[in-house]
């Protein structure tokens, strides 16, 4: 997470949301009405917002199915404290996916192990339809995160997503580009590709399934188009330094 001299709790909030892989998600049991808790599996749509891929038999599926309402809690696992590491609540309502493609392209780009089940009859991918989010970033750092500020706002920004699928084959074309990219982000030496991307960064990953790692390469400002990201990663590239390495790998 960034230094407390250039602390951003939005940043912060972003960058453990487009980071995890794991979350805990909270739903409500159906017949007492507890918090029940469960761990899933996380990727993020272009704005941020997390996809989910889930049985519709799972205890916590049939919760949502009488009541959407649910959160998902994401910790930075890095720190030797926990109680020093940020974590952020996120809470809304889950929504099932009637037209799933792009969000399985990129779920699956992440998890391509889950291939195995995703086209299963009572599996489908699911939305968190984010209200709000409760930010902690160590002792005496508890703050709300608006929606707003949280995801991306894509307005104006189709032709970056239509092009997403030639912006990777031309990365997957230049292998040691994104090998070098991987070691200016501090990542240790493998097979990188980049998996994703948005108008505010790259996602990185390896192709190894035994020991797979991650990466996020947050540009300098928003992309709006193939054009302005290929711009702002020239000058990521062209700077100084490296950058913050703390993320859940």
């Amino acid at each position: 997470m960034p230094e407390p001299e250039s602390f951003s709790p939005v940043a912060t909030a972003r960058a453990l949301l487009r980071r995890a892989r794991t979350a805990a998600l909270a739903t409500l049991a159906r017949r007492t009405g507890h918090p029940f808790a469960s761990m899933v599996s996380i990727a993020c749509e272009p704005d941020g917002a997390p996809l989910l891929l889930m049985s519709t038999l799972a205890a916590h599926s049939r919760n949502l199915a009488d009541d959407p309402r649910a959160s998902l809690l994401i910790e930075d696992r890095s720190v030797a404290d926990p109680q020093q590491g940020a974590r952020v609540t996120v809470v809304g309502r889950i929504e099932t996916l009637a037209e799933p493609a792009a969000a399985a392209r990129r779920y699956l780009a992440r998890y391509p192990e889950a291939a195995l089940y995703a086209g299963f009859g009572d599996f489908a991918f699911f939305r968190l339809d984010v209200e709000d989010a409760h930010l902690v970033a160590g002792f005496g750092r508890a703050m709300r995160v608006r929606r707003d500020d949280l995801l991306l706002d894509l307005t104006g920004r189709d032709a970056l997503l239509a092009a997403e699928p030639d912006i990777l084959a031309a990365f997957d074309a230049d292998p040691a580009r994104v090998a070098r990219l991987a070691a200016r982000l501090g990542a240790p030496a493998g097979d990188w590709r980049v998996i994703g991307i948005d108008p505010e960064g790259l996602d990185l990953a390896t192709r190894d399934p035994e020991a797979r790692r991650f990466r996020r390469l947050v540009l300098p400002a928003l992309a709006t188009s193939a054009e302005t990201l290929a711009n702002l990663l020239d000058d990521w590239e062209n700077t100084s330094g490296m950058q913050d390495l703390s993320q859940i790998d």
